[in-house]
């Protein structure tokens, strides 16, 4: 069984080639990346692991890198919505052409269901591959905790923690754990056409915040404000006005629930309970 990952030199794509390499003979394993001649490449190469050219720009290179291989991941990748669909099309169409037998795409919590502002374009990308006809696996990823890492440094260096989200709670996640249950589904068969949603602790701001404070032992106040006073204190950061909007966005859309998931079906997929918050960022901030 040949087992193909693209972004293999991205965060989560390089965790779950990791943790296939602990399931599969390397000849098993199949790297993709837009630059195979990068450091991170070469180095799986020298696991022996063959990397492969894929650009979600380029059907033709798609074609190539999926010949012979059996399941495909799909990473997310960023851009409007016409990207989305141009490149999810691409990668569908150069995987019937290639004879792949299931695709594993990384979706978002209640892709088909949620009015969360990211979970839109995951459900066009959802639907393009379930009308390939093409068996199908969606992992619909919460939020990882590592998101917050540059917020936790802000605040590590004396800054309080700002939301407009209320009471709304996040499963927050280690991608790490994503990354091993991914890989879990790509080493073993039963799971054609499945959709698990996985996450982790179903938190407020203010319990991950004193989760953080445990952790680090400071005491990080919390600032709750509505969205209009967190996009002026984002304008005053001097952040762009695209990025405002959508961080505004994702504040309203988790306080309206939209990354409060439970059950989760992570520890099913792990063999084990995931990583708390706590363990987490132990592990991020040590």
């Amino acid at each position: 069984m040949k087992i193909f990952v693209s972004g293999a030199t991205g965060h989560l794509g390089g965790k779950i080639i990791e943790f296939l390499a602990k399931k599969l003979p390397a000849g098993d394993i199949i790297a993709g990346t837009t630059n195979p001649g990068s450091e991170k490449a070469l180095r799986l190469t020298a696991q022996g692991i063959e990397v492969r050219k894929a650009d979600f720009e380029d059907q033709a290179s798609l074609v190539e890198a999926f010949t012979g291989i059996d399941k495909v991941f799909i990473v997310s990748t960023f851009g409007d919505l016409e990207l989305y669909v141009r490149q999810q099309t691409n990668a569908v169409e150069a995987a019937k052409q290639a004879g792949v037998q299931q695709l594993v795409y990384s979706s978002a919590p209640r892709a088909d269901v949620s009015p969360f502002i990211l979970a839109g374009p995951h459900l066009v990308r959802e639907n393009i591959i379930k009308e390939s006809g093409i068996p199908y696996v969606f992992v619909r990823n919460n939020w990882y905790v590592e998101n917050e890492l540059a917020t936790i440094q802000q605040c590590l260096n004396g800054a309080p923690w700002v939301t407009s989200a209320g009471e709304g709670k996040v499963g927050w996640v280690l991608r790490a754990d994503l990354a091993e249950a991914t890989a879990n589904v790509l080493a073993t068969g039963g799971h054609d056409n499945k959709i698990y949603e996985l996450g982790g602790d179903n938190l407020t701001q203010a319990e991950f915040v004193t989760a953080l404070n445990d952790v680090t032992g400071k005491e990080i106040a919390v600032m709750n404000v509505d969205d209009a006073t967190y996009s002026r204190m984002l304008e005053q950061a001097n952040l762009p006005a695209e990025m405002i909007g959508m961080l505004t966005m994702i504040q309203q859309g988790i306080r309206e629930g939209g990354l409060d998931i439970n059950p989760s079906d992570l520890e099913m997929l792990l063999g084990r309970k995931p990583a708390g918050v706590k363990e987490a960022l132990q592990l991020l901030l040590a």
